[in-house]
C-alpha cells in the first residue's frame, strides 16, 4: 500500500453530507469552528461565492465546479463576494436525505447551489497527516481536466440527493468518504512543495523512511538504520528529516505508532497487549504508558470512551 492510502487509513475517515444550499445574491453563511477532529467541506456546483477565514484574515474565491476543505475545521463564512447588497435571511428546510438552506422564496430560482458537509477522523491527540496540510484546501475541479474523476464522484453525490432514490443515504455516506482521500490526491498534484509527513512522502531520499516506519511500525527502528534505507549518514539524515517535519525522526515514528494503535484500539478486535505489540511495543506495560502519554488517557479508557454515547 503506498504512504498516502496508509496515512489515510490510519486516519479513518468518514464522511457525511448534510445540507444542500440554494442561494440567491447576497448571501452571508457563518460556519462555527468545529475541529481538530472535524473537516467541513463544500462543494459549489452553480454560480460562485467566497470562503471567508477571519482567523487568518483571508478571502478565498470559489468559482463554480470547486471543493473547499478545512481539514482542522477553522471557523469561516461563506459569502457572496461582494456585500453591497444586505444579505438576505437564510431559513432551513428539513429534508429526508439532505436540509437544505436558501434565502430565497422560490429556491428553483438560485443562482448559487453548494452542497456541505464534514469528515470525521475518530478521536486522537494528534494527526501527522492533519498537521502537514494547510489550513485551508480548494480544488478547482471543472477547471482542471485532470480532475474530471473527481467530478463524477461530486455529480454523482448531487445525482443522488436530487432523485433520493433507494439506498441513496448509503451511497452519499460511501462518496463522501472517498472524497477526502480524492481530495488529497489532487491537491498534492497541485502543489509541488509540502512539509511533514507530505513532504516526506514526496522526496524521493526520504521516502523509504516514511514508507518503513508506516509498514513495519513494529522494527526496532533507530535514527541510524532508517538512514540507512535512505542511503544518507546518520547526520545528514535526521538535519534533512527536521527540515521537513520540525522533529525528530524517532517522535514522528512514536506518533505514527500511537495513531495506527488508537485505530486498532476503536476497532476492537485485538486486546491491549495484542495492540501494543503490533505497534513495537513488547511489553504491555511499556505500551501503556508510551499511550497514555499520547493521548492523555490509558488504552482501555480511550477504547470505552469511543463507544460512550455522545
Amino acid at each position: 500500500m503506498d504512504a498516502l492510502s496508509q496515512l489515510v487509513a490510519t486516519l479513518d475517515p468518514r464522511g457525511r453530507l448534510d445540507l444542500r444550499c440554494l442561494f440567491g445574491r447576497g448571501f452571508d453563511a457563518p460556519h462555527d469552528g468545529i475541529g481538530p477532529w472535524r473537516a467541513p467541506f463544500h462543494i459549489v456546483l452553480q454560480g460562485e461565492c467566497e470562503l471567508w477565514l477571519p482567523d487568518s484574515n483571508t478571502a478565498v474565491a470559489l468559482p463554480r465546479g470547486s471543493l473547499a476543505i478545512l481539514p482542522r475545521g477553522a471557523t469561516h463564512v461563506l459569502r457572496t463576494e461582494s456585500q453591497r447588497r444586505r444579505a438576505r435571511k437564510i431559513r432551513t428546510i428539513g429534508g429526508e436525505l439532505v436540509d437544505l438552506k436558501t434565502n430565497l422564496e422560490r429556491p428553483d430560482q438560485a443562482e448559487i447551489e453548494i452542497l456541505c458537509g464534514e469528515f470525521e477522523f475518530g478521536g486522537r491527540r494528534r494527526s501527522a497527516l492533519l498537521e502537514a496540510l494547510p489550513e485551508h484546501i480548494v480544488i478547482p475541479f471543472a477547471e482542471t481536466p485532470d480532475y474530471g474523476w473527481l467530478e463524477g464522484l461530486v455529480r454523482l453525490m448531487a445525482h443522488e440527493i436530487e432523485q433520493q432514490g433507494p439506498g441513496s443515504a448509503v451511497i452519499v455516506e460511501e462518496l463522501s468518504g472517498a472524497l477526502f482521500a480524492l481530495a488529497l490526491r489532487a491537491h498534492l498534484a497541485a502543489e509541488p512543495a509540502h512539509a511533514g509527513v507530505l513532504g516526506l512522502m514526496r522526496s524521493s531520499r526520504l521516502a523509504p523512511a516514511l514508507k518503513a516506519m508506516l509498514e513495519q511500525p513494529q522494527k526496532p527502528w533507530t535514527v541510524a538504520s532508517l538512514a540507512a534505507l535512505c542511503h544518507l549518514s546518520r547526520a545528514s539524515f535526521a538535519r534533512e528529516f527536521d527540515r521537513y517535519v520540525g522533529d525528530p525522526p524517532l517522535a514522528l515514528l512514536t506518533s505514527l505508532r500511537m495513531e495506527q494503535a488508537s485505530r486498532l484500539l476503536l476497532q476492537g478486535a485485538q486486546d491491549t497487549a495484542s495492540v501494543g505489540e503490533a505497534v513495537g511495543y513488547l511489553s504491555e506495560a511499556a505500551f501503556n504508558r508510551a499511550f497514555t502519554r499520547y493521548a492523555g488517557m490509558t488504552p482501555g479508557r480511550f477504547r470505552r470512551s469511543r463507544r460512550e454515547p455522545k
